[in-house]
């Protein structure tokens, strides 16, 4: 097994110290609004009762954001220790070398990342079926069968995780830097070819194919919203009095026109799914350039330049998990009535 050493970069350990700086305090300050955001979306989404498939997905994507974010906040804490450690020259050390807490926390919230990021997909393709074919669909996202769709996401999520888990470790080594032994984080020599495998397995190809995925969605849901203002503002033009507007209404919606909750519904998948694209393009961005690049990984000239792209795309991923309750207040009127702000 190898070591996992610190070793000189392309960017200095000065630099990585300032930049890995000013990245922990902006991800944890965006880790704890996203806790507590997210903690508010549960509370508000139990209050409200989850009697559908759709609220039962949005109360577990919540629920899976906020772990996400509870590793998160581990993570840049254990960052900041590094942070000090690099700045002080090692004058200022921990017991523990801090990026075996860094590794655990980051590969956990990767691990669990998977888990909203395959919701949303769910969440948009469910929605899309039922505005194309509501007549098929509208009974077939179930609350049943939307919790059995995210334990069977969470079970894999989690499951297809256990090798880069199984291939790391901590281990007593003498840390030159201190001039000490301390425990230290390990790699087996397979770990980067494990990784690799798994994330364009589990990561960079399921994330592309269900970027494709979302995008038509939100092009099929788009139109439907386009399509049901255009009806009503025909409508409203169309009408004499308001008497004759409802009757209209009610004679001619039928099931192809979503009424305001499917509306709103629809509103709140297209912009959390819209979000989702722009949160995920730096990830497929970022796992081509670790396919091209063999030597942009751990224990090369290129060590600060990875790990610092990591913990970018990170908190771009933070920053789009956080906005959803703007997307809730703002196009959810029950959210907005239950929501204690």
């Amino acid at each position: 097994m190898k070591k996992i050493l610190i070793i000189n970069t392309l960017v200095t350990d000065d630099q990585y110290a300032v930049v890995m700086g000013i990245i922990s305090v902006m991800g944890t300050a965006v880790s704890l609004f996203g806790l507590v955001s997210n903690a508010m979306i549960i509370r508000t989404f139990t209050a409200m009762g989850v009697d559908d498939g759709m609220s039962v997905s949005f109360l577990f994507l919540s629920i899976s954001e906020l772990v996400c974010f509870l590793m998160a906040i581990g993570q840049e804490v254990s960052i900041a220790f590094w942070v000090v450690e690099i700045g002080s020259h090692y004058n200022i050390y921990s017991t523990v070398h801090p990026y075996v807490f860094v590794n655990f926390f980051g590969n956990a919230r990767n691990c669990l990342f998977d888990v909203p990021v395959l919701i949303t997909l769910y969440l948009a393709v469910a929605k899309c079926m039922c505005v194309v074919k509501p007549l098929h669909f509208k009974n077939m996202f179930s609350v049943s069968r939307s919790v059995w769709v995210t334990v069977g996401i969470c079970i894999f999520s989690v499951g297809s995780y256990v090798p880069i888990f199984a291939n790391t470790g901590v281990t007593w080594e003498f840390d030159k830097n201190i001039n000490r032994t301390r425990p230290m984080l390990w790699a087996s020599p397979y770990r980067d070819v494990i990784k690799n495998i798994i994330w364009t397995v589990r990561d960079s190809v399921p994330c592309l194919a269900s970027q494709v995925i979302i995008v038509i969605c939100i092009y099929f849901m788009s139109r439907t919203l386009l399509e049901a203002a255009k009806f009503r503002g025909s409508l409203v033009a169309a009408s004499t009095s308001r008497r004759n507007a409802e009757s209209y209404d009610n004679n001619n919606q039928g099931m192809k026109r979503p009424n305001l909750k499917e509306t709103q519904i629809i509103q709140q998948v297209v912009l959390i799914s819209a979000v989702y694209i722009v949160g995920n393009t730096p990830k497929i961005v970022i796992f081509l350039a670790f396919i091209l690049v063999p030597g942009l990984t751990l224990n090369t000239p290129y060590q600060n330049v990875y790990l610092i792209i990591i913990n970018i795309r990170e908190l771009i991923e933070m920053i789009t998990s956080s906005v959803n309750i703007f997307i809730y207040y703002k196009y959810n009127s029950k959210f907005r009535s239950h929501c204690k702000c």
